[in-house]
């Protein structure tokens, strides 16, 4: 078979067809010819070219892509002086398509792809295992989320909360993002390939991203609210990257609205969308900067409109540059973002999609003359309000010693268990074949000690806390969660598992898992508190535990499964959600009032005693 020879990239693709793949060093300098003579655009021809090598490996051919930079020393020049090394005719103007022979694997090469490929499609499905598990585990997001708050953002029923030592206990590892671990609330964002959960990003207070190590990320997407029923939706489709963006255009229209984790993807998650809704109005959300090349790219192939923010020219956000729809949402306000978008989505665009030009290029037009009319408002309240954004910030930054200095001297005054707090319990063992791929949980083993070995004296305080007769045990290895109230003393922490039946855990090597607990240890606090202990092993962890939530928590559940048996409204389980996160709330408000009321009553029945 043969083709004619068309253009540059035609010529190119036959010369490389005919230089071996397997050296390294060759491998890497054509990446940076094809990078310098072609751009983003050759990476198709050259990933086709490396997978005729026999150590061909996918994950290796981006990596290297990436890295290759245009101003490497190799040119097109170097790729065709090769190719004549290789008998390659610069004259001719047909060329045999020896790259498609060239693909055709030997037999030991499809042997070891089959092998590979069915590692990673196991590896796949245990982290989507692992996804599905996190996910029911976690709570919906409280109030005042500090990254929803900085991002001027309210939470959705598609978004769930899980505080860091939970999600540590759930996974059996810390999270991080550029090495730096995940702390305090993490908000737990799922993303969806088809009916199932795939993977889940992680995103904590500060703002620090993180996914899940193995998870399929190609086609997943999160949605800001729930997915239209019908063949084709009542309004437009917006599509962007990152869940802030995405829900922040969903605030400001309440459109459907669907987020990929990054531009990558963008194509192909606005690819299944089209062939999902042919005749629906999708709108692709572009950031400014390195991302908005593969926006143009997912408008144009799925046949779809551009919208890209606008700023004023000296706009700053933390002293950056803003980017995205989030951004111009901070510094203009939601209502500037939705009359932005509806005028892309229902502008009639005078070309259409059938024609010679391309439906991403008419709606790329649209980008300037949309904005004309607003231009000199937006500049003028985007200046103002990214002034006060700064000043706001200044000031927060001016006043931040003094409250970081009281914090630090002020020892926590609650004995209670910190709120928000939710039982995390571990995940059930995976296939004995699957183990190398998701944390699992040890099988549980022999009591540590024999309850007699338990000295007297601590018995009696069990007995003289929770009342006689008792039913004594001793924890198991590997052993737990157990939770309750609990009692400290010196070398054990009794705990009250069920109406009278304790069990006894040594202390020698016991873990809080927050600086709270471990004060509340050494301040004698723990008393009376509930809480959770696991073992790993023979090490108990201490987690803090909270009753009223899961017994909340609970009872929702159960509504919902009756809700799913009696075939109700999906829409009631949003709703009962909603309902959960509002009767928290409302618990925490009256849990903060008794704590305030109770200081006050012990300041006026002894104002002459020391300030605690």
């Amino acid at each position: 078979m043969s083709a004619a020879y068309l253009d540059e990239t035609a010529r190119v693709r036959a010369a490389l067809a005919v230089i071996p793949a397997d050296d390294y060093g060759t491998w890497v300098d054509m990446a940076f010819a094809l990078k310098n003579g072609l751009g983003d655009a050759g990476f198709e021809i050259w990933d086709e070219w490396s997978r005729t090598a026999s150590n061909y490996n996918e994950r290796a051919a981006r990596t290297t892509w990436r890295s290759a930079n245009e101003a490497g020393g190799k040119t097109l020049a170097s790729l065709f002086w090769l190719a004549r090394q290789h008998g390659f005719d610069l004259t001719r103007t047909q060329y045999p398509d020896r790259m498609a022979t060239a693909l055709l694997p030997n037999a030991d090469t499809v042997v070891r792809r089959t092998r590979e490929e069915a590692q990673q499609r196991a590896r796949h499905a245990a982290v989507a295992r692992e996804a599905q598990a996190v996910w029911q585990w976690a709570r919906p997001v409280g109030p005042e989320h500090p990254y929803l708050i900085r991002k001027q953002l309210a939470p959705v029923s598609t978004l769930r909360e899980l505080e860091a030592p939970e999600l540590h206990a759930l996974l059996g590892y810390t999270p991080t993002s550029e090495e730096l671990p995940l702390a305090g609330r993490v908000l737990v964002v799922p993303f969806w390939i088809g009916e199932a959960i795939s993977t889940l990003e992680l995103i904590d207070e500060h703002g620090r991203k993180s996914s899940l190590a193995g998870g399929l990320k190609k086609g997943g997407y999160w949605s800001a609210g729930l997915l239209p029923t019908t063949d084709q939706p009542t309004t437009p489709i917006l599509i962007g990257e990152g869940m802030a963006t995405v829900l922040s255009a969903y605030r400001a229209t309440e459109w459907m609205a669907l987020a990929t984790l990054s531009s990558g993807t963008l194509p192909q998650v606005s690819a299944i969308l089209r062939d999902r809704y042919p005749d629906a109005e999708l709108v692709v959300l572009g950031d400014l900067g390195p991302g908005e090349a593969k926006a143009r790219q997912a408008a144009q192939e799925s046949h779809a409109r551009l919208a890209l923010p606008i700023f004023a020219s000296d706009a700053r956000i933390d002293d950056k540059t803003p980017t995205d729809f989030n951004d111009m949402a901070v510094l203009s306000g939601f209502a500037y973002v939705r009359e932005r978008l509806r005028d892309i989505a229902f502008r009639t665009i005078d070309q259409t999609r059938t024609g010679t030009e391309p439906a991403a290029d008419a709606a790329a037009e649209e980008l300037t003359t949309g904005a004309e009319a607003h231009e000199l408002k937006e500049q003028v309240m985007g200046n103002v309000k990214a002034k006060l954004v700064n000043e706001a910030e200044d000031a927060s930054r001016r006043r931040a010693p003094k409250r970081g200095a009281s914090k630090q001297a002020a020892a926590p005054e609650s004995p209670t268990v910190a709120e928000g707090s939710v039982t995390a319990e571990p995940i059930a063992a995976t296939p004995a074949h699957e183990r190398p791929t998701a944390p699992t949980r040890a099988a549980v083993g022999e009591p540590l000690f024999a309850v007699s070995d338990v000295p007297d004296e601590v018995r009696a305080q069990a007995e003289y806390r929770f009342g006689a007769p008792l039913r004594v045990a001793a924890p198991r290895e590997n052993g737990g969660p157990y939770r309750g109230e609990v009692f400290n003393t010196e070398h054990y922490v009794i705990q009250e598992v069920a109406t009278r039946s304790v069990v006894f855990h040594p202390k020698a090597q016991m873990q809080f898992v927050s600086e709270r607990l471990r004060w509340m240890d050494e301040n004698a606090r723990l008393n009376g508190a509930e809480l959770q202990i696991g073992y790993d092993g023979d090490r108990p962890k201490v987690y803090p535990w909270d009753r009223a939530r899961e017994l909340l928590e609970r009872t929702v559940g159960s509504l919902k499964k009756s809700a799913r048996e009696l075939n109700y409204s999906p829409n009631l389980e949003v709703m009962l959600d909603q309902l959960q996160a509002r009767s928290w709330a409302r618990v925490r408000e009256a849990r903060a009032a008794a704590l305030e009321q109770s200081k006050e009553k012990g300041a006026s029945q002894d104002p002459s005693g020391p300030d605690r």
